[in-house]
């Protein structure tokens, strides 16, 4: 049957032949190779994720660290009782201590806005939820309160923790995150810049 066959195409089928096994060695690494990647790959991967893993345990251990001592009392005594708008308050308070001060409804309205109640933080806190490691709350403002920017340094830098604008913030804060924030310009002269201020604070303390 061999002798019906080219003598041509008979080698072609003896190299092709001897070449299969030469085929066989090659895919057979080629795949050992591919699937070696796969896996060197993959360890990788889990060294990156092992890597972040620890590196957000870092942090959450430095986080804890930093507010271990926490106030809790924190807002009540250095947010709630903050008086806005100092400057226009000493300015009217020198109007109607004037002896020629003959006396005006919108001038004492507005004295008694500024440093009443009305116009300083009062929050509603919404429900706490509580985690292994810690325990938050939403803190609503119940009305906005009239800023100028100094008060607005002030107030950011006892938030956030940090100098702000010439302010620091105070002793042993929870951890605050601002979540919703809105300031309006209500008023604009020369003397008296006034924003309308309202917010919503996120306050984390750790167990």
């Amino acid at each position: 049957m061999l002798n019906n066959i080219p003598q041509n195409r008979l080698l072609t089928y003896i190299v092709v032949l001897g070449l299969l096994p030469l085929v066989f060695v090659c895919f057979n690494f080629y795949t050992k190779k591919s699937s070696l990647n796969t896996l060197e790959n993959g360890i990788e991967e889990l060294k990156t994720r092992a890597f972040i893993t620890k590196k957000k345990q870092s942090v959450n251990v430095a986080v804890i660290d930093h507010y271990e001592n926490m106030d809790r009392f924190y807002v009540d005594k250095n947010l709630e009782t903050l008086v806005f708008l100092k400057p226009e308050i000493e300015g009217l308070k020198k109007i109607t201590s004037n002896k020629n001060y003959a006396g005006d409804e919108a001038i004492s309205k507005r004295l008694s806005f500024l440093t009443g109640k009305e116009n300083r933080f009062l929050f509603s806190e919404g429900v706490v939820e509580t985690y292994p490691l810690f325990q938050e709350t939403i803190l609503t403002l119940t009305r906005p309160v009239q800023i100028n920017v100094d008060d607005l340094m002030n107030i950011l830098a006892r938030v956030e923790d940090k100098d702000l604008g010439g302010h620091s913030p105070q002793l042993n804060p929870p951890q605050l995150l601002i979540t919703d924030f809105s300031l309006e310009r209500k008023t604009i002269t020369p003397k008296n810049e006034v924003f309308l201020l309202n917010l919503k604070i996120l306050k984390r303390e750790f167990l």
